[in-house]
């Protein structure tokens, strides 16, 4: 089973009353929240995705431990072996 994972931005440097903000990196750095993505890969040719879990990161976590706990999960739930993908 093919799983890729990734961390991306949403930047909200206006909104004052969001709870949680953190700093993202974009394009340079922003006010915003981070989220973390893990889906399966389906097929070696295409570009179909399934999203298996798209959770927020905290301020008290980080993207990697994010990625971690999302792949422990999905590892535990499959019965095949897990390979995960990652970009730096």
């Amino acid at each position: 089973m093919l799983v890729a994972i990734d961390h991306t931005a949403w930047g909200r440097p206006d909104a004052k009353t969001l709870k949680d903000r953190t700093h993202e990196y974009q394009e340079g750095v922003i006010v915003g929240q981070g989220y973390s993505t893990i889906a399966w890969i389906p097929e070696a040719e295409g570009s179909w995705a399934l999203p298996l879990l798209h959770e927020r990161i905290s301020s008290w976590s980080s993207p990697i431990l994010q990625a971690a706990s999302q792949l422990k999960l999905v590892c535990e739930q499959s019965i095949n072996p897990v390979l995960a993908v990652l970009d730096a």
